[in-house]
């Protein structure tokens, strides 16, 4: 390459980079978001979401990542990182619900109420998925991310991740039907 053409390059990885802290502040919610649906438990959630951020720093921070590119990375960390503590700490977790009484008959709050105890309980669900079908369910209807993202996150095609959403769709349905949530 020519000096100019070297220059030239560099520019453009400069330009198509996002800086860390933009990336942190852009996304960390989200990563958030998505490893305590994932965990169930906010201070798994932060502290997995933290090591992700960690780990994108210490093996991407230079790599001149794009945003979107970034982003996919920062997800597949997040993922993987769930998926060894899952396995480390693979006993059985206990749902916690906790009873909401409330003093008032405004009708809202009790439609809210209900609304919040059914979400609670369809992510209870995910546990009975497997690692794959749970991030595919996760990153497909609550991340928003298109079947070519998502296999881009979990390294697979995307016919693969189109058969693990469908069919993680396919068994929460199934769980909600023997739960008594959805008619049959």
């Amino acid at each position: 390459m020519s000096e100019t053409t070297i220059y030239e390059h560099i520019l453009i990885v400069s330009a198509n980079s996002v800086s860390m802290s933009q990336i942190y502040e852009k996304n960390h919610k989200r990563i958030y978001d998505f490893l305590y649906k994932y965990t169930q438990n906010a201070d798994t959630a932060m502290d997995l979401m933290q090591d992700s951020f960690l780990s994108f720093h210490k093996h991407y921070a230079n790599a001149g990542l794009s945003e979107e590119r970034a982003i996919m990375v920062l997800y597949t960390i997040a993922r993987n990182l769930s998926i060894n503590y899952a396995k480390k700490f693979s006993t059985t977790r206990e749902l916690v619900s906790e009873e909401m009484e409330y003093h008032s008959h405004n009708p809202k709050l009790e439609v809210q109420a209900e609304y919040q105890d059914l979400e609670d309980r369809l992510y209870s669900f995910l546990g009975e998925l497997s690692e794959e079908e749970r991030s595919a369910l996760l990153l497909k209807n609550v991340e928003g991310f298109q079947l070519a993202q998502i296999a881009n996150i979990l390294d697979v095609s995307v016919s693969t991740a189109s058969r693990l959403v469908i069919r993680a769709t396919e068994k929460v349905i199934t769980i909600a039907k023997r739960e008594n949530l959805v008619p049959d």
